[in-house]
């Protein structure tokens, strides 16, 4: 991967060194966590995959789905956003992925459709997510997804069932009933931090991705050379922050990396988005993350490029020739001819990058050009998790709570008298 970054004088070199010296306790404590794999604490979540058993667990999942062409993924937020984040921009596979987030019956009928010519329940694997085993969306589509599985495969179905979570809830408890596979997560894992335990890697295993390259990256985020480049990052983020940047675009500047752009919203915005700081103090600092595509080059783009105040932009792109098509040298195109779609699209990134610079506008780029992709996301993607660890140690919060989340659940089950 390359990074880039231009900043404004919002940021200086002496606050970003002063920032990250504040970090040196926090980054002590997370690499003695490596050492000794304490699963106690919350950030745990970036070591959990060098345990052993859990690559036991894989090569046996693997093994016993290994027929399968299509994976219904039934889960919310940090249960799929990761899985589809990587399926995503990894591109072709063996094996189909469906999922099921929202409730929404109309997804439902699609699903059932989309699945109604596969004959052998042998060829379908259903993976249901939830750590808590109390979400009411993914209870309900397992639970009607089942029922009209069953209803055409008998309880073979159930065989081709996993269900992942924290141990001892009653989902994990009906899953032992009904003879499904059943796998448990860390309970000290939040879920959008998960992405680097089962509840990533079994689905990831399942669609034949290459897990032991996406571990070997997840692993070496906290590498000395890539926590010093997350160490940066974050102490450049809370300058931001703390001069009144209110505004995080992921600009997704492939339409591959739209998922990975959802996975790192929810990352940033349930770690950082609370109502207190660990002190007790009311907390009103942090970014609103969105996401852009080069379709938006034409809507916010002018937002933005206009001098749109408070905006601090990431991009995140491929540096990827696999697929390309010359131009033709006639017809409507012939204006650009003697050059490739690919050229054309790394002329705009570059483009986007020289308008930004002009304006002064400040931003980060990534771009993906390793020759392991599997292994890119895997660094990606835990490097973004020890940043937002990092970021919240600067702003003292607590980067692993979620109270606020609870608050529609409670009124939705209010609703329904449940």
């Amino acid at each position: 991967m390359y990074f880039s970054y231009l900043d404004t004088a919002a940021v200086s070199k002496s606050a970003t060194l002063k920032a990250a010296k504040k970090l040196t306790a926090y980054r002590d404590r997370v690499q003695d966590t490596k050492t000794v794999l304490d699963d106690s604490v919350p950030e745990y979540a970036l070591f959990h995959a060098a345990q052993p058993e859990l690559h036991a667990t894989l090569d046996a999942l693997k093994k016993q789905f290994r027929n399968i062409s299509h994976l219904v993924l039934v889960g919310i937020g940090g249960s799929n956003l990761g899985t589809e984040a990587v399926h995503e921009a990894l591109g072709s596979s063996e094996v189909t992925l469906h999922t099921l987030d929202t409730a929404s019956a109309h997804r439902i009928t699609q699903l059932q459709k989309d699945l109604s010519t596969i004959r052998s329940a042998k060829k379908i694997a259903v993976c249901v997510i939830s750590k808590s085993g109390g979400t009411a969306e993914t209870l309900v589509n397992a639970g009607i997804l089942l029922r009209a599985l069953k209803e055409k495969y008998g309880t073979d179905i159930y065989a081709q069932t996993i269900f992942i979570g924290n141990p001892d809830t009653d989902f994990m408890k009906v899953g032992k009933r009904l003879k499904v596979t059943t796998v448990s997560m860390p309970e000290v894992v939040g879920g959008r931090y998960s992405v680097g335990t089962e509840v990533g890697l079994v689905p990831l295993a399942l669609l034949k991705h290459d897990t032991d390259a996406y571990i070997e990256g997840v692993l070496d985020a906290t590498a000395a050379q890539f926590d010093s480049v997350v160490v940066d990052h974050a102490a450049r983020l809370f300058q931001y922050i703390q001069k009144g940047f209110r505004h995080y675009n992921f600009f997704a500047f492939d339409t591959r990396l739209v998922k990975l752009a959802a996975w790192y919203r929810q990352l940033y915005a349930e770690s950082i988005g609370k109502e207190t700081d660990r002190s007790g103090k009311s907390f009103t600092k942090g970014f609103v993350p969105t996401i852009s595509t080069p379709t938006e080059l034409h809507s916010v783009g002018q937002l933005y490029l206009s001098g749109f105040s408070g905006v601090y932009t990431d991009f995140v792109t491929f540096d990827d020739d696999a697929d390309d098509y010359k131009i033709p040298s006639s017809g409507i195109s012939k204006g650009y001819s003697g050059h490739t779609v690919q050229e054309v699209a790394t002329a705009i990134y570059g483009g986007v990058m020289a308008a930004y610079q002009e304006r002064g506008l400040p931003y980060r780029s990534t771009i993906f050009a390793d020759s392991s992709l599997d292994y890119s996301m895997g660094l990606f993607m835990g490097m973004r998790m020890l940043e937002i660890m990092y970021l919240a140690e600067l702003l003292n919060v607590n980067a692993f709570n979620q109270p606020n989340v609870e608050l529609y659940k409670v009124k939705a089950k209010k609703i329904l008298g449940v």
